[in-house]
């Protein structure tokens, strides 16, 4: 019985691998092996000190944090029918905001590169006039799909996702949700376990299939949406971020090595050559000790004095320059290595690219489902949805120099008052979702404004 999508099993390694590694040091350290392999020769004792000195340095993290920063900076414009109202505070099955609910999908975008939103309505003991929600799914949970022709166009018509049950934790027992057209929209849910010996699963309808009706008519389509960077179709992609985490991992593990080189070799340690036996050997080492060894003795300290440990450490710079030019470059300061400033403006456009066509993707398969939910709710209010967000994503504030020059300049009637304002608005001094004629309005209406001042 296929569960499994042919290629989940190796995205599935991958996306692990990412969560991991965006989780941080004390989830890397408690896999042990999996990501810091040990050494040949060195004993579990060793090995502990070797995995506990290791400085992992989170790349990963502070570049998703700052990518998705960057995007939610200013508040993106919502308009809803009134209708959908009650979805601005409660969009989600869980009980999210629209607002948080894009917060957590361009994280998932941006990291893992896949997401599926459903839209569905209440079932039993739902008001009348209750709003649809989204049901949202991590790339994990989303385990089999097919695209197929239908009438002419490629359709979205078989979709299995895991879903979450508190009930089955621990109990070896996944339940799947199952979506499929055949040939309307039909929703089935089965028990799945797998037999521990022969590794085949089994799997049991636990209701009978529902097939919704809204406004009096079966579903020719499948209300789902999967999110990736680059659109909105069902086929896997490669995770956006699965090559700066591999880059992250070659830093931990070179990090690994020069700590524990430090560790072997700052500290001297004695030596002493002669007749020396247990009588005479010396007890304590430092200011306060008093050696007194036989005559023809020698002493000395062995001391580190190769490169060994500088080669480790240019390694460590080369490959943090690296991960720079893979999308964290807030983390390394100044340009990468020979790299021209031409280079460094390519660099910086290949970043926002990503940022870019995330958040188009993640707005375009938002306001999908919420126009579908308006069609749901009322007819012909689908238009009335909007959703944006902005596409500045660098701080702009505006240089108080210039501020007093568009002043002077509008003031002597060089410049127009949209024009100033305008200006205003593009260097963040005016609030970036308020139109012109607001704004102008608002000023009209202002009573504090100075005497003498129009």
């Amino acid at each position: 019985m296929k569960i499994y999508h042919r290629s989940y099993h190796d995205r599935r390694i991958e996306y692990d691998k990412i969560r991991d590694v965006i989780e941080g040091e004390d989830r890397l350290k408690k896999q042990g092996e999996i990501y810091l392999p040990r050494p040949e020769g060195m004993t579990q004792s060793q090995f502990t000190r070797y995995l506990t000195g290791g400085s992992f340095y989170a790349v990963a993290e502070r570049t998703l944090r700052g990518l998705v920063g960057a995007a939610t900076r200013n508040a993106p414009v919502i308009e809803l029918p009134t209708r959908l109202e009650p979805m601005r505070d409660t969009a989600t099955f869980e009980g999210n905001s629209i607002t948080t609910l894009i917060d957590d999908t361009l994280r998932e975008v941006m990291s893992i590169g896949r997401r599926a939103l459903v839209l569905d309505y209440p079932q039993e003991g739902a008001a009348p006039a209750s709003a649809p929600f989204i049901s949202t799914f991590d790339a994990e949970s989303i385990l089999d799909w097919r695209n197929e022709l239908v009438e002419g166009r490629q359709k979205l018509t078989y979709l299995r996702l895991h879903e979450d049950d508190a009930e089955l934790e621990d109990s070896g027992v996944e339940q799947h949700l199952v979506l499929t057209l055949d040939p309307v929209y039909t929703v089935r849910r089965y028990h799945v376990t797998r037999d521990a010996q022969t590794q085949k699963t089994h799997e049991v309808e636990i209701h009978e299939p529902i097939t919704p009706v809204v406004n009096g008519k079966h579903l020719d389509h499948i209300p789902a949406v999967v999110i990736s960077p680059y659109n909105l179709k069902v086929d896997v992609e490669k995770p956006p971020f699965l090559d700066l985490v591999n880059v992250n991992l070659a830093h931990w593990r070179v990090s690994a090595d020069y700590y524990w080189s430090l560790f072997l070799t700052s500290q001297p340690t004695p030596w002493i050559a002669g007749s020396i036996n247990e009588a005479n050997k010396p007890q304590q080492i430092g200011s306060g000790a008093f050696w007194v060894l036989p005559q023809g003795a020698t002493a000395g300290m062995l001391e580190f004095t190769g490169a060994g440990i500088a080669a480790q450490k240019t390694a460590l710079d080369d490959l943090t320059a690296q991960m720079a030019t893979l999308g964290a470059r807030m983390v390394y300061d100044g340009k990468g290595r020979n790299e021209t400033t031409d280079t460094a403006k390519l660099r910086h456009r290949s970043e926002l690219s990503l940022l870019h066509s995330s958040v188009v993707m993640v707005e375009e398969g938002i306001r999908k489902l919420l126009k579908l939910a308006a069609e749901w709710t009322h007819p012909g209010t689908a238009d009335q949805v909007k959703v944006f967000l902005h596409r500045d994503f660098v701080t702009a504030q505006m240089d108080p120099a210039v501020l007093t020059a568009l002043l002077k300049s509008w003031q002597a009637g060089a410049i127009s008052h949209d024009t100033f304002l305008m200006n205003l608005k593009k260097g963040e001094l005016m609030d970036v979702n308020r139109t012109l004629d607001d704004e102008k309005d608002m000023i009209d209406e202002d009573e504090t404004i100075l005497p003498g001042v129009t």
